[in-house]
């Protein structure tokens, strides 16, 4: 079978890496330029996922995960949650008996390691800087500028929330946005970092740090939409400065940007003409639990699983029935923490405070939710 893969960030790249260790001849298109083009930056890049320990199992089965710059990661044992009336609750791995939760990866450095994995496949051909003119979805072909059209058998969407596959699929979306700004910034600390990772709520939004290095952090600040639009840099840091100095003490920031946040899904993850939707492509979710990369990588462990199984069409149909249910939970759930855990009424503050307090007295509820952030509930 030839897979085409239109995509080739962390989920196009690892799906690409995935389908060809199942023999499958495959082509990987990228619009932007080859990350093997140029040296890594000796700074982080302000793009980082949280990935669960069961995608970082899955990663190391692959192969890839042992390309990692190991300055480039940094695995984490706990998480904690403070609402807006302080209560805090912390989950750590020790509590299911494992060492770690998962990792913090830069994503250029994972997108990097499966590059590098597949430039060493004959049967894997990657294109990078690509022009696609135009998908011809009834016959399988897409003609790209400067070569000869590519026929493939089944073809892959994993190009982000705003899919060139999923439009020339006839695939609708439905959504909206938050009327908030995401705020990410890299920032150098003069005191050690521990390997947890934490978040505060308050009623303007919540903010967060991730554990990149002994000394260095990346702090997160989600605003509404006017209150980071058009700040300049020494604004910035003061806010931040006034937000996460009493957390970490001094920092010196390295870079920062920020992006609004938008919530979206397919209304369908597939076109029975051999088109399938992955990772943001098929549902855009709020980055709150940095749940993003992992649903994208268990969708490809889906689909892949149900395609080695089940002829086509049950395998793509068995595919959506089955993600789209889980996908939508999650969005559903991160809904619920973006509106409940920052209002200022009684009735869904005092929800938060009760289902908190429950899952801290009651231990089997509480190992279930730690293994569910580790991926494997």
């Amino acid at each position: 079978m030839h897979v085409a893969i239109v995509g080739g960030g962390l989920v196009g790249a690892a799906a690409a890496v995935a389908a060809q260790q199942l023999g499958w001849q495959v082509t990987l298109l990228e619009r932007g330029p080859s990350p093997l083009a140029a040296a890594p930056s000796a700074l982080w890049d302000l793009r980082i996922s949280s990935v669960h320990q069961r995608n970082v199992n899955w990663l190391q089965q692959l192969g890839v995960w042992s390309l990692v710059a190991p300055s480039r990661y940094l695995p984490y044992d706990a998480l904690s949650v403070t609402t807006c009336d302080r209560q805090q609750l912390d989950f750590t791995a020790a509590e299911v008996n494992e060492p770690q939760l998962g990792v913090m990866v830069e994503n250029n450095a994972l997108v990097r390691a499966c590059w590098e994995y597949l430039a060493s496949q004959p049967q894997v051909t990657c294109r990078a800087a690509c022009d696609i003119h135009q998908f011809d979805i009834k016959n399988k072909t897409i003609d790209v500028k400067g070569g000869e059209p590519i026929h493939y058998d089944l073809l892959l969407g994993a190009d982000g929330v705003n899919s060139v596959v999923a439009k020339a699929a006839g695939i609708g979306v439905r959504g909206w946005d938050y009327g908030m700004r995401c705020l990410l910034a890299v920032a150098e600390v003069k005191q050690s970092i521990a390997a947890q990772t934490w978040e505060i709520f308050r009623p303007e939004g919540p903010y967060a740090l991730l554990p990149l290095q002994e000394n260095l952090a990346c702090l997160i600040d989600y605003r509404a939409e006017q209150d980071w639009r058009g700040k300049d840099e020494s604004q910035v840091k003061a806010a931040l400065k006034e937000t996460f100095t009493p957390h970490i003490g001094p920092f010196k920031l390295q870079n920062f940007a920020s992006f609004p946040l938008r919530r979206q899904r397919a209304l369908r993850y597939y076109d029975e003409r051999g088109v399938v939707l992955l990772g943001d492509a098929a549902h855009g979710i709020h980055p709150l639990a940095g749940q993003g990369v992992n649903l994208g990588f268990v969708d490809v462990q889906v689909l892949l699983q149900a395609l080695r199984t089940q002829p086509m069409a049950q395998a793509l149909a068995h595919y959506e029935q089955q993600q789209m249910r889980v996908n939508q939970r999650m969005m559903r759930a991160m809904d619920a923490i973006h509106i409940g855990f920052r209002s200022p009424h009684l009735i869904p503050r005092f929800a938060v405070a009760s289902g908190l307090a429950a899952v801290s007295l009651v231990k089997p509820l509480k190992r279930h939710i730690v293994r569910a952030a580790m991926g494997w509930e």
